[in-house]
């Protein structure tokens, strides 16, 4: 199951990288230069030729880029969530954003479904007992109606003596 949900979730983050997790909103314009800029970025990072960026637009690439790497080694978020303090007019802000959004939102659901699976575990148990429950009381019930009959047949026989 966690390897189904890493080949969806890798290319998830590769394309929300690669296109700034821009809204369809934006007018083209801006779109085109977040886009360009973006592809400059990647490049930037793809070649790991920072020289080009300025200083400030360097370490918050190298910033993004160690929060990715450390994300996608051992889904620790915290690098990431560094960059948005740090650079909150960056352009790598809404990409981090986007990834931190959505790795939050894939940890709640696996969160989620491992509660569900304890109360579906709690509830197997509990159905398992019921059973062995019920079974008991059936076999409990067996004993009363043959010691019911044996009653009957004693009463039987005592009005028979009677008599």
């Amino acid at each position: 199951m966690m390897t189904a949900i890493t080949r969806w979730f890798s290319p998830l983050l590769v394309y929300l990288v690669l296109t700034g997790c821009s809204l369809p909103v934006l007018s083209m314009s801006a779109r085109e230069e977040s886009e360009l800029s973006a592809q400059e970025i990647d490049q930037s990072i793809e070649s790991r030729d920072l020289e080009t960026l300025n200083t400030s637009e360097r370490e918050e690439t190298e910033l993004f880029a160690n929060g990715l790497d450390q994300y996608i080694e051992s889904r620790d978020l915290t690098i990431l969530k560094l960059l948005p303090q740090q650079y909150p007019q960056g352009k790598w802000r809404t990409r981090a954003e986007g990834i931190i959004n959505i790795a939050e939102q894939h940890q709640q659901q696996q969160q989620q479904q491992q509660q569900q699976q304890t109360q579906l575990e709690k509830t197997d148990k509990e159905l398992v007992h019921s059973q062995r429950e019920k079974e008991f009381l059936f076999q409990d019930n067996i004993i009363l109606e043959v010691t019911l009959e044996r009653l009957k047949q004693v009463l039987i026989d005592m009005e028979l003596r009677v008599e």
